[in-house]
């Protein structure tokens, strides 16, 4: 049912006029009362911001996120942009708006759950078998990475999530949760995330919680980062193929060279590692196969030609699942490899092009708990899910964000109920967009001493 038409049987509401077409048209009131009766999270008594109302009051904050690299519109100003149309209409219900306080209890009255369960509905892969870039050798072309993402700096949250780098040494200015994401090269769509404490989890950790959102008919890109034994195998089970940039230090001997000039080796255990290692310390030769994955080695360099610098050359080293060199012919493994940056501009999309500059992660959340509740905008249905529908356990981030300049500005002079956020230096203006005009010169100090004041108040006397 529609936040905007009443129920039956009652008076309407102030809750039931909250909406906004983009929200309304990609997540559907229907589905918003589903997740809430599948979480629990529906009221027992009817309350001024029902739980429907505030689940599209919270996906608003992250649609109003900032304003022009400036700090945020408190809760009252983006709940008055949500209704400003219907405050107008006489004699109607949105005429007072609930206090910021009141927005806090019902935000953490309804928790992250709805949330998780929502994202579960609507995440996926997006991309057709004609969308360039997005398949290759008949596998689906996917990513995942990580990156840090800073979160208003309070107590709470610097204990829950923890700051990078040491103290005095690179520590991170606010706290920073780490996020992990998988995603589709061909769309940027967001597959499957996961966030958490930037000091307790590592990428490899999180990686683990995208696990279930592999499939076979994928083909992985990653970098040198994550590179293991223990990794590969887990995404090797899931019957998904790798092809993952390793480090030119690691030691994988040849077991047979393919006409393309890629080898077949093996990725051994780590107690294979260590034993391999000692052999060749003191010269023996291993006499058995170790134990360990097979993979297939290519071997190949990157050529960098700048105008004004000299010509660079970094040597690249692939491992793939892919063994049949007729299927995935080296070159092609080699070219295809830049796909992995993909998720890098998926990153630069949410944190510099989308937030505008370096921002803070929802800067209203200074409580852990409102920042696991995420505010997205996801894309599509989720096809196939091997995961309970309500992601129990799973924390995801922000993923969608806009800027509405001139709309914050004002709700900034007008609603003083938040914090104004961090302040932030000038953006770049970009083709097209129209220019504001220069801030008026600063008036001249007013005199000090009696004498010239009097002489400032005789020449503004006219005559």
């Amino acid at each position: 049912m529609s936040p905007g038409s009443p129920r039956r049987g009652r008076e309407p509401q102030f809750g039931d006029q909250i909406r906004l077409g983009v929200l309304t048209e990609e997540i559907t009131p229907e589905v918003v009362d589903e997740v809430l009766e599948l979480t629990g999270r529906t009221e027992r008594r009817r309350r001024l911001l029902p739980a429907c109302a505030v689940v599209y009051f919270v996906l608003a904050l992250c649609l109003f996120s900032s304003s022009d690299s400036a700090g945020p519109p408190g809760y009252r100003a983006v709940l008055r942009t949500l209704t400003d149309k219907l405050r107008h209409v006489p004699c109607g219900l949105v005429q007072r708006l609930p206090t910021s306080s009141a927005l806090t209890r019902a935000r953490q009255r309804l928790g992250d759950k709805p949330f998780q369960a929502l994202f579960e509905r609507r995440c996926g892969t997006q991309a057709a078998p004609t969308t360039p870039g997005a398949f290759a050798f008949g596998l689906r072309l996917v990513a995942w990475d990580g990156t840090a993402l800073d979160v208003p700096d309070t107590p709470e949250n610097a204990a829950t999530f923890g700051f990078t780098g040491r103290d005095g040494t690179n520590k991170s200015g606010n706290p920073q949760v780490r996020l992990m994401a998988l995603i589709e090269c061909g769309t940027h769509a967001i597959i499957d995330a996961a966030f958490d404490s930037i000091a307790r989890f590592s990428e490899h950790k999180l990686a683990r919680r995208l696990l279930a959102s592999l499939r076979p008919g994928i083909l992985l890109l990653a970098d040198r980062n994550f590179a293991g034994h223990e990794l590969w195998g887990l995404v090797e089970t899931t019957g998904c193929h790798l092809a993952w940039r390793i480090k030119k230090n690691l030691v994988l001997p040849p077991l047979s060279v393919l006409p393309d000039g890629s080898y077949v080796s093996v990725m051994p255990t780590p107690a294979e590692g260590q034993r391999l290692g000692n052999a060749r310390f003191h010269g023996r030769t291993p006499t058995r196969l170790p134990q360990g994955h097979f993979v297939r080695i290519v071997d190949y360099t990157v050529t960098v030609r700048p105008q004004h610098r000299p010509v660079q050359v970094e040597k690249f080293r692939l491992a793939t699942s892919l063994l049949d060199h007729r299927h995935a012919p080296a070159r092609q493994l080699a070219q295809l490899y830049h796909q992995r940056w993909e998720i890098e501009n998926g990153f630069a999309e949410l944190k510099n092009r989308l937030r505008g500059a370096p921002a803070v992660q929802d800067p209203r959340a200074h409580l852990p708990g409102n920042l696991r509740a995420p505010h997205r905008l996801p894309g599509t249905e989720r096809t196939q899910s091997p995961r309970s529908r309500t992601g129990k356990g799973r924390s995801r981030p922000d993923l969608f964000h806009h800027n509405d300049a001139a709309r914050a500005a004002q709700d900034r002079r007008t609603d003083r109920s938040e914090p104004a956020g961090l302040a932030r230096g000038p953006t770049r203006s970009h083709p097209g967009t129209p220019q504001r005009p220069p801030a008026p010169s600063p008036r001249p100090p007013l005199p000090t001493t009696q004498e010239a004041t009097e002489e400032h108040l005789r020449s503004q006397t006219p005559g």
